[in-house]
């Protein structure tokens, strides 16, 4: 009888596998395109989850993600950036500079 629960373990868990990869994936394109539209390079070609939580998302509890990146402007200097993903879409870009934070809100669709 304990083969039920652990089949739904195994399943809820290869659920959050599939949904962080993907995440992981909409997240780097996302911060990768934006970067490039404004004639920046977005170095590495990767991004790293700093935090997880749940908060509520159109009247929904769903998983926000925020994950980091780096880019270089026209100077040769390294700059963070961080990308908020919550639900099943980035909502926001931000981008830490020399001159200041510049933030991107993005449409909150599900």
């Amino acid at each position: 009888m304990i083969e039920i629960p652990i089949i739904i373990l195994i399943i809820g868990l290869v659920y959050f596998w599939y949904n962080q990869v993907q995440a992981l994936d909409n997240a780097r394109i996302t911060a990768k395109k934006i970067t490039i539209d404004k004639n920046w390079a977005f170095l590495d070609d990767s991004v790293i989850q700093k935090h997880i939580s749940i908060k509520p998302f159109l009247g929904k509890l769903a998983i926000l993600r925020e994950f980091q990146f780096e880019f270089s402007d026209t100077h040769t200097k390294r700059h963070k950036g961080s990308v908020i993903h919550h639900a099943q879409s980035v909502t926001e870009i931000k981008f830490y500079h020399s001159d200041g934070i510049e933030t991107y809100q993005l449409k909150k669709t599900q």
